[in-house]
């Protein structure tokens, strides 16, 4: 029998992040990504202690020849020891949906991603943002041909709110497969993403895994907390990051005497490295928690005016890099304050001014302690501006791209409607699958599925 590429999902088929594919030719095996799925503690995923309970409770694939024999105990799956298939993970970006079962990984099996992520990603574990997964990084360069038996594979750089995103084209012996990763054109280089698109309508991919978050929420009525905190916050609905910097500007212009305060996602570092020119061009010292500073420090370049927050006076080099809170009550019209959630309480020391919350934690009102956390800036003085940007595409551009790409076959995921977004995806003239988990499916099953009626 001749040999062919064989498919089987593990995670994220109708849920936002654990997406898990594994692509198979013969002895060699394709694993992307190795996120959490949904709804298991990223803590309970560190330990190869818990594996086999884990897979007993379904909180990690139960795939075979991928898990340490010793981390195996008596769970019944062949050991990855024991296994004649070489397996490779690639890795699209760095979000903990994507990455958070590394921790369960043997330390040898060799993990691809862009020489930008696994550069960013030691950042993250040098300062604590990201979990210390020890694995076996393969940087690789966009658009590099990695060939990894029968399998070719490209990187393709792309934008999301995290730096070294990517989409991942796989070429078997009979099969070509596009996995999208999570991306924007709301982001600072929505290019990356047209661009890919444009060489995936080239490469005619039989097989496009797409992501669809924003399918995933359908309009309702508006959540009771978030119309009453409406009443006493300003909102930017900026549709995209360059409007969000153009907004804050305009703001932060008019209130020329006045504290910034800022409260961000650590990942889109992109974001903060433009406030903080921003800034500087205003005249102001994006002053920064110590350990986002660290995360910062080598995407800094020299003419940008970014210092960090000492709570404790005990800096070496005070002068030079730090800024006590003493300096910003004294002089708040100088400065901008980033802070980061766990260590917020200093900011109730200084002048009330205006505080971006810009996808910082708390995220929103589904949090029991988002509505406390803005009522106390508000109590305090504060004019709080709602001031975020998705890392996801809207409804419209995923189907723009889905459009551009021109995939034979189509397979919505990453989203909690995928049926919904496959009839959108359908509307414009693309045919799409819904595959299942728990099946194995060939090549000659995905080519029967694009030609049915």
């Amino acid at each position: 029998m001749t040999a062919q590429t064989k498919l089987a999902f593990w995670g994220g088929l109708d849920t936002i992040g654990g997406n898990i594919i594994s692509i198979q030719y013969e002895d060699y095996r394709i694993i992307t990504d190795f996120g959490a799925l949904a709804g298991v503690n990223i803590m309970d995923l560190l330990s190869k202690e818990t594996t086999s309970s884990l897979l007993e409770e379904n909180k990690l694939p139960k795939i075979e020849g991928l898990y340490n024999k010793e981390a195996l105990k008596d769970f019944p799956l062949e050991a990855y020891e024991a296994s004649d298939i070489k397996t490779i993970v690639c890795l699209s970006h760095l979000h903990l949906d994507h990455l958070g079962a590394f921790g369960q990984l043997p330390t040898d099996l060799p993990v691809y991603a862009l020489e930008d992520t696994v550069n960013f990603y030691l950042q993250l574990d040098k300062t604590n943002l990201l979990p210390h997964y020890q694995v076996n990084w393969q940087k690789v360069t966009a658009e590099e041909i990695i060939e990894f038996g029968p399998f070719k594979i490209q990187f393709h750089n792309s934008d999301h709110d995290t730096i070294g995103a990517a989409s991942i084209f796989v070429e078997a012996p009979d099969l070509k497969i596009i996995y999208s990763g999570d991306f924007r054109l709301t982001g600072f280089q929505p290019e990356n993403v047209l661009d890919w698109a444009r060489k995936a309508k080239q490469f005619e991919a039989d097989l496009f895994l797409v992501e669809g978050t924003t399918f995933s929420h359908s309009a309702s009525e508006p959540n009771p907390v978030d119309v009453a905190l409406a009443e006493i916050t300003h909102s930017i609905n900026a549709p995209n990051e360059m409007k969000l910097m153009h907004s804050i500007e305009t703001i932060a212009q008019a209130n020329p005497q006045r504290l910034l305060a800022f409260n961000g996602y650590p990942q889109n570092i992109e974001r903060l490295l433009v406030l903080a020119e921003l800034m500087t061009t205003l005249g102001r010292t994006l002053v920064m928690d110590q350990t986002y500073f660290e995360l910062m420090k080598p995407y800094l370049t020299g003419y940008l005016s970014v210092k960090y927050l000492d709570l404790h006076h005990n800096s070496e080099d005070y002068s030079e890099h730090a800024v006590s809170l003493e300096m910003l009550q004294n002089s708040p019209q100088h400065y901008m304050v980033q802070f980061d959630y766990e260590r917020h309480e200093h900011i109730f020391t200084l002048p009330a001014g205006i505080y971006f919350h810009s996808n910082g934690m708390p995220l929103g009102s589904y949090m029991p302690e988002y509505e406390p956390y803005v009522r106390r800036f508000v109590e305090a003085g504060w004019d709080f501006y709602h001031a975020n940007v998705s890392g996801h595409a809207s409804q419209a551009d995923l189907l723009l791209v889905n459009y551009l790409v021109q995939a034979k076959l189509v397979v919505p995921w990453h989203t909690f409607k995928p049926a919904e977004y496959g009839e959108a995806i359908e509307a414009i003239g693309l045919k799409t699958w819904l595959p299942a988990y728990g099946k194995e499916y060939s090549s000659e099953d995905i080519i029967a599925f694009r030609q049915a009626d």
